[in-house]
């Protein structure tokens, strides 16, 4: 059984507690149900309680597939973050290398103060 309202939820504890009551109060009567109608009773619980595993097992199948696809997208990102963050560093070791930084003495030109007359 597949739960996904708050209106199923009661219905099925209102159809629970019916039962109970009804198990109870032919408890305390002092009639034992047949045989029969607590075999079938048992056999309508484990197939409700069948359905709830497979329903809780599907669920769960969908929870890790979508965790899953998160996990991969946050891999992906991290891959395309560490390639710009290594092409960073070439840029900047290329910026500061010493062998093709110019040098400074002959780039310039040298000003020459003239001399008091």
């Amino acid at each position: 059984m597949n739960i996904k309202t708050l209106e199923q939820a009661l219905k099925l504890q209102n159809d629970l507690a019916t039962r109970l009551t009804h198990s109870l109060v032919s408890g305390t009567a002092g009639k034992v149900p047949p045989i029969e109608v607590l075999v079938k009773e048992k056999e309508q619980s484990v197939a409700r309680a069948q359905a709830e595993v497979e329903t809780a097992v599907k669920e769960r199948d969908v929870a890790v597939s979508r965790w899953d696809e998160r996990v991969a997208q946050r891999k992906v990102s991290v891959v395309k973050l560490q390639g710009e963050l290594n092409d960073l560093k070439k840029q900047l070791e290329e910026r500061n290398d010493p062998s093709k930084v110019r040098k400074a003495g002959n780039s310039k030109k040298e000003v020459r103060s003239k001399k008091p007359q």
